[in-house]
C-alpha cells in the first residue's frame, strides 16, 4: 500500500421522526460510496443505546481517494439532504494508518490519530 490508509468514523444524530429516512439516505449514500476506487469498507451502523444515532465507519486507500469521494455528486446529493434531519452535532474523526517500514501486514500498521481540516456543512457539523 502506499501512502497512508485513511479511516473515518462519524456519528449522526437524527430526529426520530424521519429516522428512517435519514438510514436509508445514509445506506444510498454507502452503496455508491462503496464503488468508488480507494474505498476499502464503508459501513453503517446505528448505535444499539442510541437508535437514533447512525455511525458511519469509512475505510479509504488514501487521503487522494477521500478526497476524490469528498467531491463526488452521490456526497453533494447526500449533503443537501442531511441537514433538515439533524437532530445534535453531528461529529467524525479522521484517522490515518501507516505500516512499519517494509511491512505489508494491515495487522502491524499504526493508527494515528490525525487532525486534519474538515469540511463544514453548517452550524456544529463538519464531515471529515
Amino acid at each position: 500500500m502506499t501512502g497512508a490508509m485513511i479511516i473515518v468514523k462519524g456519528s449522526i444524530p437524527v430526529r426520530s421522526d424521519c429516522r428512517e429516512d435519514a438510514v436509508a439516505l445514509v445506506q444510498a449514500l454507502a452503496e455508491a460510496s462503496r464503488t468508488e476506487d480507494g474505498c476499502l469498507a464503508y459501513e453503517v451502523l446505528v448505535q444499539a443505546d442510541q437508535p437514533e444515532v447512525i455511525v458511519i465507519w469509512q475505510q479509504w486507500r488514501s487521503m487522494d481517494a477521500l478526497e476524490v469521494h469528498f467531491a463526488s455528486a452521490h456526497v453533494d446529493a447526500f449533503l443537501d439532504a442531511i441537514p433538515d434531519m439533524i437532530d445534535g452535532q453531528v461529529r467524525s474523526t479522521r484517522y490515518e494508518v501507516q505500516a512499519e517500514e517494509g511491512d505489508e501486514d494491515l495487522d502491524d500498521h499504526t493508527v494515528l490519530e490525525v487532525d486534519l481540516p474538515g469540511v463544514l456543512l453548517g452550524d456544529e457539523i463538519v464531515l471529515h
